[in-house]
């Protein structure tokens, strides 16, 4: 085909691929569900960028580098305790799940790095040294008004108790007005049936 004189220009298919670049966070490859979900291959789609999530937990490292202008509200419904809000590990350790920045060189990748974060604390750090947190269904029930007063489109809750009337009517009223609920689901599979998250339209994540 080459020697044809009607023929400019004859040659072999080439393959190419698409470029990727690896992130420098230093702990992403640790992070076993960010590579099992391939969120990496995700991203290119969606990053989430200016979908407010609610996270109800405890308080949370607005200071964080790995949050840096990811975190737009922190409400205390516990205590006025604001230095303890800051050294709360569990909701600082859901908010860095969800959306620690990416390529800043500091330790993991979020899910969704281009999220908008509102903490509301409504759970207390049970020991200084340990995740472990309590909430009450007080608590949690003026996170969740105040969720939806801000509008959010998702509610994290990382947490487990028994099935709550007040709570669950809440939850119920959120998902009328569109808002998708997260929970963590029972480690003890049996016991999902009475727990607070086992309900139609929560997506339950182990």
């Amino acid at each position: 085909l080459a020697r044809d004189p009607r023929i400019k220009l004859a040659e072999a298919l080439q393959i190419f691929a698409t470029r990727t670049e690896d992130y420098n966070d230093p702990y992403v490859g640790l992070q076993l569900g960010f590579k099992q979900m391939d969120v990496a291959g995700a991203h290119p789609w969606s990053r989430g960028d200016g979908v407010k999530v609610a996270i109800i937990d405890t308080g949370a490292d607005t200071h964080h580098p790995d949050l840096r202008g990811r975190i737009v509200t922190a409400i205390n419904f516990v205590d006025a305790d604001d230095q303890q809000f800051q050294r709360d590990r569990h909701g600082t350790e859901m908010a860095g799940v969800i959306a620690a920045v990416a390529n800043n060189r500091e330790g993991i990748v979020g899910v969704a790095p281009g999220a908008h974060l509102l903490v509301f604390k409504a759970c207390w750090q049970v020991r200084a040294d340990a995740d472990a947190a309590s909430c009450n269904s007080f608590t949690l029930a003026r996170a969740l008004v105040a969720a939806f007063d801000a509008h959010v489109q998702i509610v994290n809750l990382s947490l487990a108790g028994p099935e709550d009337p007040l709570l669950s009517n809440l939850i119920r009223e959120g998902l009328r007005r569109g808002v998708l609920f997260v929970g963590a689901a029972p480690s003890d599979l049996s016991a999902g049936k009475d727990s607070l998250l086992h309900q139609p339209g929560v997506i339950e994540v182990s």
